[in-house]
């Protein structure tokens, strides 16, 4: 077997191509590349040219013999036009004599170091073109020579290699840490979290990992409209409850794919890329890619990330983790609403059983017991003992209705439609007597709310609608109920008023013991165009 000697003395050129294969980092990577580069071909300034994944312009630029304050007073990277587009246009390694003398020449910005000597290769990677390495003033001579060409040339290649090398570290770890991401997610949601704390972990770490500007989780309504979930923007509920404006976001989601949206120089966004960034990325718009969440044919929603301009290569990097991203989400969620509605069924058996047990057995024995009751009064000839005893039978009536008040409630929906079908039916009857139907805007989760505290609502809503018909007099009103950290219940009237801190009046001093008896408050204040507006607010139970 023969032994390549390790201990023997090595080329300049092996030297580099040792340095710049010494790391996984793709910044470090490209930055050594440059560097190597001008030491092999005795460079005063070198740079690498990143490609954009249509190979038409460059979206990044690796400088080396440029100090930061000479890079900033230059300006703007360039773009890939003039002599160095000719290494996009036709990628073959080019050397010149003078670069100003060509007839491509584009010329230098204002405060660019006078350059002269130029030499030019492709770095390719698996038969594509990664991007150029540019060399300029040779410091020994006037020119580049062909030996340094071939030296560049067999650089470029063992870069290509670095480059595949750090590329697909770089993506490993980015698929870990959204695996991860949504590893943490998936046990939120099944640990009973609210579904919004764990959508709006995934969309943080979204960004994180791809070093995007912005990620958004939008998801379908009961009247499929796209609603926004979460974001990765501050404050956190910026934009939440938003719906995605125009765009072929159906379409993007039954085609399943994951699509990149790149905006051009000069070219008006895509309509999908301005409603994403409108909700939390200032600047210029740059490549905005669509995931949808999906578990087969059933489509959740989507799941939207964008760039910073010239960012289209992290952003084609990304994107084969963005798709498994959206399906493992699309899994987990599917799982924990499976659990949620696993639970309500468990909750309304017992219901069920409860209430079947209280009227076979509990209301039965109540109703003998008042039958004895009655035919002992009418033996007892003391009118003092009869008067008892049929005071106890009244009160044995009084709870068998209350008894049976409660068997219904236990059979009443939990939840989701049940809230939304019961608030809208007090809206119904308060519409009889004020002559027009109030507004109503009710949170898009319902989850959040305990049983006691759905039943609180309802009252408050139901005692706050009256308070509308007896006393305000009003031709508007509008209910609002949210739910966040707090649940709070608005109800707003364009009516004759009534005086700020008057809880005694109109039935309100009710509504202030109900949200008292939770840890809430309410509050009465005039509205600034007429009328009253009424908040009763109260903190949610933290769950245990």
């Amino acid at each position: 077997m023969t032994q390549v000697p390790t201990d023997g003395p090595r080329t300049p050129l092996l030297d580099a191509v040792v340095a710049v294969s010494s790391d996984l980092d793709l910044a470090q990577v490209l930055s050594r590349i440059v560097r190597s580069a001008c030491e092999l071909v005795d460079a005063t300034y070198g740079a690498l040219g990143v490609i954009a994944p249509e190979g038409e312009r460059l979206v990044e630029f690796i400088t080396h013999g440029l100090s930061a304050d000479e890079r900033s007073l230059i300006g703007d990277p360039p773009h890939g036009r003039g002599v160095l587009g000719l290494l996009i246009e036709d990628p073959r390694p080019r050397r010149m004599k003078d670069i100003m003398s060509h007839p491509d020449s584009y010329g230098f910005p204002p405060n660019h170091p006078p350059m002269h000597s130029f030499l030019g290769a492709p770095i390719s990677i698996r038969g594509e073109v990664y991007g150029n390495l540019y060399m300029s003033e040779k410091r020994s001579a006037p020119e580049f020579t062909e030996d340094d060409e071939q030296v560049l040339v067999a650089l470029a290649a063992a870069a290509g290699v670095a480059i595949e090398n750090a590329r697909l570290y770089d993506r490993t770890r980015r698929q870990r840490g959204l695996a991860d991401a949504i590893g943490e997610m998936t046990q939120g949601l099944l640990e009973g979290g609210q579904p919004g704390d764990a959508l709006r972990l995934m969309a943080v770490r979204c960004t994180e990992l791809t070093s995007a500007e912005l990620s958004v989780i939008a998801l379908y309504d009961a009247d499929r409209r796209l609603v926004v979930e979460a974001t990765s923007a501050e404050p956190p509920d910026q934009a939440v409850g938003d719906t995605l404006g125009a765009g072929r976001w159906d379409d993007i989601v039954a085609e399943g794919s994951p699509l990149l949206l790149v905006s051009r120089e000069g070219e008006t966004p895509a309509p999908e890329v301005e409603a994403i960034r409108r909700l939390g990325a200032p600047g210029a718009p740059g490549p905005t890619a669509v995931v949808a969440i999906s578990v087969g044919e059933s489509a959740l929603g989507v799941l939207a990330v964008t760039w910073g301009a010239d960012d289209d290569g992290t952003a084609a990097d990304s994107l084969e983790a963005l798709r498994s991203f959206g399906r493992t989400a699309a899994l987990a969620l599917e799982a924990s609403t499976a659990q949620r509605d696993r639970g309500r069924m468990e909750l309304l058996e017992d219901r069920d059983r409860i209430a079947r047990d209280m009227h076979d057995h509990v209301i039965q024995r109540l109703f003998a017991t008042g039958l004895s009751l009655q035919s002992a009064s009418r033996l007892s000839a003391d009118a003092r003992v009869r008067e008892r005893l049929d005071s106890a039978v009244d009160e044995l009536d009084d709870a068998i209705k209350d008894i049976r008040q409660t068997i219904f409630g236990l059979h009443r929906p939990i939840g989701g439609l049940g809230m939304s079908s019961q608030v809208a039916e007090l809206v119904q009857q308060a519409a009889a007597s004020l002559g027009f139907t109030p507004e109503v805007e009710p949170p898009t989760d319902w989850d959040a709310l305990t049983p006691d505290l759905e039943a609180e609502v309802l009252a408050v809503v139901r005692e706050g609608l009256a308070n509308v018909v007896r006393h305000a007099e009003a031709s508007w009103c509008r209910l609002r109920i949210e739910v966040t950290d707090q649940v709070t219940v608005l109800v707003e009237d364009d009516g004759v008023g009534v005086a700020e801190g008057d809880h005694a009046r109109s039935g309100l001093a009710n509504l202030t013991r109900r949200a008292e008896r939770s840890g809430g408050t309410l509050s009465i204040r005039a509205r600034s165009g007429g009328g009253t507006l009424v908040s009763w607010q109260v903190p949610l139970p933290s769950p245990r």
